[in-house]
């Protein structure tokens, strides 16, 4: 029988050197918050093994990232980044920028605090999926709560990291403002009980501007902004074809990519008004069958199809993600007109996707502002 006070992990790790017949010792050490620092060297390793200990080792470091920060730690959570001026942090739906370590700092510790001062702990941010590499990089998806930023609605978000040496080297921000109601879009935006009001999205209905470039800006294809591989030669490989099956606009190759029981989502598929609720409700299918058949409908409507642009990739071999501009009939659109920009998360199973999660904010896409 299990000893009670057996930690879960150890119990874990000790079958899985069994099965492996390797030294405990070698999946055993200090290292990333709650995650142990396997070694560097996993050939040894059968490939979705491997794959799973770098899903054990992201999550780790991301709970700690958003435990922190909802926890109300602001130094504790600012611990993740790295101490450099090439530090980045981004919102891509308001056009925020922060460049270089001391601005992050003082910007996100402000906030953490009010919130915190407001509500107390654990009101903030509930982080519920990563996938990536924490060699290379990340994406992560969480919710930041009513009232928190906005009165009508917490908004669920998808974050981009870049990691350097394991901490945050650029934090990028995607989502969706129809997950709001419409005094939060439009105006007027009641800051009545909000910790850190940022008021209408698209003021009077009309697509938020903002000058060129547009967040993320310009960052290279599989190198983060500081000089370090952003995504492995897996990860990159897997994302052009996904990337080309896309912009070719053929459903059979798109859901070839796919395993039989894949998640997709995409905050397109919810159907009806705005104000839809967090935790990716309402914009998901599930199956190779049925995500087929939405691009074989929509496939060409799609922002991230036909025209779009692969922008910048992080992950390895068991996940990761990327970020995409809006070509095409959309070229128009976006924050700074030249065309909107998203972030796809993708996990992956034996070398097919299991769960492909896209976000971009759907009211980007207006039709005054398309062909």
């Amino acid at each position: 029988m299990l000893n009670r006070q057996t930690p879960r992990r150890n119990f874990i790790r000790d079958g899985l050197a069994t099965a492996v017949g390797v030294p405990v010792a070698t999946l055993s050490g200090g290292g990333l918050p709650g995650a142990y620092a396997f070694s560097a060297d996993r050939d040894f390793l059968d490939p979705q093994i491997s794959a799973q200990i770098e899903r054990e080792r992201t999550w780790a470091f991301f709970r700690s990232f958003y435990d922190d920060k909802d926890g109300g730690n602001a130094a504790d959570f600012l611990s993740h980044f790295v101490q450099s001026d090439q530090v980045v942090y981004q919102d891509a739906v308001l056009n925020i920028n922060f460049f270089g370590y001391n601005q992050i700092a003082a910007a996100l510790s402000g906030v953490i605090n009010s919130v915190t001062a407001k509500f107390g702990a654990g009101k903030f941010s509930k982080i519920f999926h990563v996938t990536g590499d924490m060699r290379y990089g990340a994406v992560a998806e969480y919710v930041d709560l009513k009232n928190t930023f906005y009165s009508t609605n917490g908004i669920t978000i998808q974050t981009l990291f870049d990691l350097d040496g394991g901490l945050v080297a650029r934090d990028t921000d995607y989502w969706d403002s129809a997950e709001l109601g419409l005094a939060d879009i439009i105006g007027p935006a009641d800051a009545d009980g909000v910790a850190v009001p940022f008021g209408a999205v698209h003021p009077g209905g009309v697509p938020r501007s903002g000058p060129a470039p547009a967040p993320p800006g310009s960052v290279e294809l599989a190198r983060g902004v500081t000089g370090r591989l952003s995504a492995s030669a897996e990860m990159l490989e897997a994302v052009l074809e996904l990337h080309e099956a896309l912009q070719a606009g053929s459903p059979s190759n798109i859901a070839s990519l796919f395993t039989e029981d894949a998640l997709y989502v995409n905050p397109l598929i919810h159907q009806g008004p705005v104000l839809y609720g967090n935790y990716n409700q309402t914009i998901q299918v599930r199956g190779r069958r049925l995500i087929r058949r939405l691009f074989e409908t929509t496939g060409g409507s799609l922002p991230d199809c036909r025209g779009s642009k692969l922008l910048h990739v992080v992950g390895g071999p068991a996940g990761g993600g990327f970020e995409w501009k809006a070509g095409g009939a959309y070229r128009t659109t976006g924050l700074d007109r030249t065309g909107l920009v998203g972030c796809t998360a993708l996990d992956f199973h034996d070398g097919k996707i299991q769960r492909m999660s896209v976000k971009f904010d759907t009211l980007q896409m207006d039709a005054q502002h398309s062909d």
